[in-house]
C-alpha cells in the first residue's frame, strides 16, 4: 500500500526545549527569565541545578 500523498503525515513534530535565550544568571531571577520550556528542559537535564535556582 502506498501513502496517500494528500492526507497529513502521522509523525508528530519535534519537541523544542526553547529558545535559549534565557541568561544563566545565579538565583531566582534566571529562572523567573526563562520560557516554561527551558524551565522543563533544564529540570530533566540537570534536576540539581534547577532546585538551586528553584530555591533561589
Amino acid at each position: 500500500m502506498e501513502p496517500n500523498q494528500n492526507e497529513p503525515a502521522t509523525t508528530p513534530a519535534p519537541y523544542a526545549a526553547g529558545t535559549g535565550t534565557a541568561a544563566m544568571l545565579p538565583g531566582r531571577e534566571a529562572l523567573d527569565r526563562m520560557s516554561y520550556r527551558e524551565r522543563l528542559a533544564l529540570k530533566h537535564s540537570d534536576p540539581a541545578a534547577y532546585e538551586q535556582l528553584r530555591r533561589g
